[in-house]
């Protein structure tokens, strides 16, 4: 097959027609929240979304999602026009789509969405009341993020007044052809699965509580990164965590019980330590994830710090 030089579409054919039925989708509904993707993932139509697949796609970091938004506003300019000497207008550039989305929900998650800034690093899929927009490629073969160029975080702002506290992100998408006409909106309904009510992984802290020593015991306590105090329960599963770290025997983790008197969890290995080993316990998952899950569907990430049997 040669290449397609000078084929550039029939105007009349190419046009989409401009009826509509009455089951048409008019609206989306309110924004609720965005996700981001890496740059150049995608998904193929051909095959399915579903709770498993989507809790998934946030293990593996492919999916980021940032839900309840306190405020949305849409800030695209209009359409650059230049007007000729005779006052015959023309358009010379689309107005690139530009959101700010305001969250109130604190420092520490301040702390995260300001780690993602950065320039043509995400791509970018919306969230809605009643459904999710995610951009289609030319063949209609695969769904993914809007392309998005500048992904801003402002500093935060403490809470003044009648202003609550707040975190707002910045963001502008660079093909405001793709935004306009390449689209397809999955409604909750249409899935089975509202996704925006899969929560993001959470930071842990993991600290020994009983340090590792020649022996085949020791404990760590699991709260979270941003309060140690909050204790995370549901993790008592040898298939959650990984022992990391170089032993002289191979060892591997036997069991893991929580402790409920001391709000920790005990490790039992299949070996005893020797001096000189290195232990790392580090929350896994099946499917080679680096984060695991609680019996509620929650979703956590961490590990203690290399520690060297003495």
């Amino acid at each position: 097959m040669s290449i397609p030089i000078f084929q550039n579409g029939n105007c009349a054919d190419d046009l989409a027609g401009t009826g509509s039925r009455a089951c048409d989708i008019e609206s989306f509904g309110d924004v609720t929240g965005f996700n981001l993707h890496p740059k150049n993932w995608s998904l193929a139509v051909s095959g399915n979304i579903t709770a498993e697949i989507w809790t998934n796609l946030i293990k593996g970091f492919n999916v980021r999602p940032f839900s309840d938004i306190y405020d949305f506003t849409q800030d695209t300019p209009d359409n650059e026009r230049s007007t000729s000497s005779r006052g015959i207008m023309n358009t010379i550039r689309l107005g690139k789509p530009q959101f700010s989305f305001m969250f109130t929900k604190g420092g520490c998650f301040h702390k995260a969405l300001y780690a993602h800034r950065g320039s043509n690093r995400w791509d970018l899929s919306i969230t809605f009341d009643t459904g999710i927009l995610f951009a289609i490629n030319e063949d209609n073969s695969k769904i993914s993020g809007f392309d998005m160029g500048m992904f801003d975080v402002e500093t935060f702002k403490l809470q003044q007044g009648t202003d609550s506290q707040s975190s707002t992100a910045v963001m502008q998408l660079i093909d405001a052809n793709q935004f306009n006409v390449k689209w397809v909106f999955l409604t909750w309904e249409q899935l089975g699965v509202n996704l925006s009510r899969i929560e993001g992984v959470v930071n842990t802290s993991v600290i020994y509580s009983v340090e590792p020593t020649t022996s085949n015991t020791f404990r760590v306590k699991v709260g979270s990164a941003c309060n140690t105090d909050d204790i995370i329960l549901g993790l008592d599963s040898g298939d959650s965590w990984y022992l990391g770290g170089t032993q002289a025997t191979a060892t591997t983790i036997s069991s893991v019980a929580y402790q409920a008197d001391t709000k920790d969890y005990l490790f039992t290995l299949s070996s005893v330590l020797v001096s000189g080993d290195t232990v790392q316990p580090t929350l896994i998952s099946a499917g080679g994830y680096d984060v695991a899950a609680d019996g509620a569907g929650g979703l956590y990430k961490g590990k203690a710090k290399l520690y060297t049997v003495s």
